[in-house]
């Protein structure tokens, strides 16, 4: 069986982006399309925001912003923003119903196709793509002990002949850099490439830090393959080619690889370096490595999409708190206007989110994580160990996920929307 999941962060247009998220599970690509629900509680007198929790782009246009403290709440009988809204200019009040929503950028990544990582039928079906492809991913004859654990040293090895098939496929010359977690292949000269080494350990050492993560508790098996490209060709190419991944509107994503959940966790991080903003690449690696970090930390069961998100966009703050303003917008004008997060809370791992969805997933962690970081912890590993969301928040916290949002909503309204 052939699982691979890819979790692509879209181009921004000027200050928000979005996720596309696209699992494929025995070959069948899910979340592209999912049909929103209208359903969702009311509650604090506001309507739902099932709308706020649809895949779509919830990008800003340049020169548009999203709501600012002090604007206006929605006059009673007005919806909340729907899938694709464009945010409201400054002064204005939130896209209304019926707004018509701008395209998405570079436009939708495309499913991956069916593929196994050994052989078999499936690869004659691939159009692009030979033999020697599929050796790069392929797991060693000896990838496992004789104990029945697996040969980290063995899976390296294989892992590193990746920068050799790279640079074939590709045409291009790929060097590679090994870390203590790492496996960085890039194309890049050669000070971007020392920027990315050194951001990839300050990544893994602040996230086991900031969760109080021991150095001891698995993440992922071999190394973590960080692959950077010094154009958007060969990004494009890598991604069409070696994950057959339509990543023509992705500003990076990241791959978890698996030939069966009782197999060996391995996961890739992919980034164009087209945009020399330093800045917008830190944001970028720490969101994508983020979501590589919890993939596979302790277990492979996937979190909820919106805590998935939520840590990612925790870690871009914590590696640059400037950002924490601009994120922190729409959750500040939903928690103000009363609209339910519930939608957000119960949708799907491996759907599509919008921007104020974001908002409001990085507001929940960064108030957990206040709450107390053992508790937050306890949390993640209920999950991690295949419990419920409420169980698992019930157990660390003492809440349901009604309480939950109650007291995010106070939070927000009595806390981040004085300090900010």
């Amino acid at each position: 069986m052939r699982i691979l999941t890819l979790y692509g962060l879209a181009r921004r247009g000027a200050e928000a982006g979005i996720a596309v998220a696209v699992v494929l599970v025995l070959g069948v690509a899910l979340g592209l399309a999912w049909p929103g629900s209208a359903r969702g509680s009311e509650q604090g007198g506001g309507p739902a925001l099932a709308a706020l929790a649809e895949e779509g782009d919830g990008s800003a246009k340049e020169g548009e912003n999203p709501p600012k403290e002090g604007d206006k709440p929605a006059k009673e009988g007005d919806k909340p923003a729907k899938e694709g809204d464009k945010p409201a200019k400054e002064g204005e009040n939130p896209p209304k119903e019926g707004d018509k929503p701008p395209k998405q950028p570079g436009g939708e990544a495309e499913p991956p196709s069916d593929r196994t990582a050994g052989g078999g039928d499936n690869e004659k079906a691939v159009v692009r793509g030979d033999q020697a492809k599929y050796e790069a991913w392929r797991l060693p004859e000896n990838f496992k002990n004789p104990d029945g654990s697996f040969n980290q040293e063995a899976l390296i090895n294989q892992q590193k002949r990746r920068c050799g098939f790279m640079s074939e496929k590709l045409a291009a010359p790929f060097k590679m850099t090994e870390t203590p977690h790492y496996l960085v292949f890039s194309s890049a000269d050669e000070n971007f490439t020392k920027t990315f080494v050194k951001m990839s350990e300050a990544l893994y050492t602040s996230l086991r830090h900031q969760f109080g993560i021991d150095a001891k508790d698995r993440v992922w098996d071999g190394k973590c393959g960080l692959m950077l490209f010094n154009t958007r060709v060969l990004f494009e190419d890598y991604a069409r080619i070696f994950d057959e991944f339509g990543a023509r509107g992705a500003g990076a994503y990241f791959a978890w690889e698996a030939n069966s959940p009782k197999e060996p966790q391995l996961v890739h991080i992919c980034i164009p370096l087209d945009d020399r903003d330093v800045r917008r690449l830190q944001e970028l690696f720490a969101h994508e490595g983020t979501h590589a970090f919890f993939q596979l930390y302790r277990t492979s069961v996937l979190l909820p999409l919106w805590l998935h998100e939520g840590l990612a966009e925790y870690m871009t703050v914590v590696n640059d708190p400037s950002l924490a303003a601009e994120k922190q917008l729409w959750a500040k004008y939903i928690a103000r206007d009363g609209m339910s997060i519930q939608p957000i809370l119960e949708r799907p791992a491996g759907m599509g989110f919008s921007w104020p969805a974001y908002n409001v997933s990085y507001t929940l962690v960064d108030f957990l994580v206040a709450a107390g970081k053992p508790k937050f912890k306890k949390f993640v590993d209920g999950l991690k160990a295949g419990k419920p969301q409420e169980t698992a928040l019930k157990e660390a916290y003492g809440w349901t996920l009604a309480d939950l949002e109650q007291r995010w909503r106070v939070y927000v309204n009595e806390y981040l929307s004085k300090r900010h």
